[in-house]
């Protein structure tokens, strides 16, 4: 892993972007707590995942019935949009599978190529179409640590059936983070390096937001992926990013 970068009005480069040292619980002098939310509540299926179920809010999506559902923790909502028709889903799964490697859609696409959460049992996957994770109240995000899945990795290493060839020397693949600011306009963005320079992230890393400004007192982020590999429809590699311990001060 080589770069993180940030854009707003102008480029900043956060310092000690990939420190390995988590958020702690530490007292704050500013009166505000710090939360870690580790996905531990969520409640899986036999095959060890979560992307939503028929309990949620109904709709039309192309015809077929799909529900709006969200994981729900500290005051942190993650929505997730299931359509069982097509066994699909967009937005923030849940999964506790320590199996590594891609053969099958279900369940591999639940898969992280660590192996296991960065804590506990649980971990997040992103894939998202819109979705945005949600704050009920304005809070900093102080970081989060991040891994590839072991679809990506798959589409690193042996191609995404859509785009000719593997990975080469030249090729990368990213996830952007847009924050939403409580106040005033948005437009920043925070991008994060999945493979670039001919490797790719292989364990749990950390992203560190401490001092990224655009990231404080925010009430949304989004997540969007872009990379070389891509067709008229956009980036063929797959879309995914699984996420941990995301650290948050309110």
């Amino acid at each position: 892993m080589k770069t993180i970068k940030f854009f707003a009005m102008a480029a900043i480069v956060c310092g000690a972007a990939m420190s390995m040292t988590s958020c702690s619980k530490e007292d704050n002098p500013t009166g505000k707590s710090q939360v870690t939310i580790g996905f531990e509540g969520a409640k899986l299926n036999t095959q060890g995942f979560w992307i939503g179920d028929e309990t949620g809010t109904p709709f039309d999506n192309w015809g077929s019935t799909a529900y709006a559902c969200s994981y729900k923790e500290s005051g942190v909502t993650f929505p997730v949009n299931y359509t069982p028709a097509w066994s699909s889903w967009s937005g923030f799964a849940v999964s506790n599978r320590t199996e590594t490697t891609y053969k099958t859609l279900t369940p591999d696409q639940y898969n992280n190529i660590a192996g296991k959460a960065r804590s506990g049992k649980n971990f997040c996957i992103v894939q998202t179409y819109g979705e945005s994770i949600e704050f009920e109240k304005p809070v900093t995000i102080k970081g989060f640590w991040y891994t590839n899945t072991a679809w990506v990795v798959d589409a690193i290493l042996n191609g995404d059936g859509m785009t000719p060839g593997n990975f080469g020397p030249t090729d990368w693949f990213k996830c952007i983070i847009a924050p939403t600011p409580a106040e005033g306009l948005g437009g920043a963005r925070y991008e994060i390096d999945l493979a670039k320079d001919g490797d790719y992230v292989k364990e749990w890393k950390y992203c560190d937001l401490s001092n990224v400004d655009a990231f404080k007192n925010i009430k949304s982020i989004a997540f969007s992926f872009d990379g070389t590999k891509k067709n008229d429809y956009g980036v063929t590699t797959p879309a995914y990013m699984c996420i941990d311990d995301l650290v948050i001060e309110k």
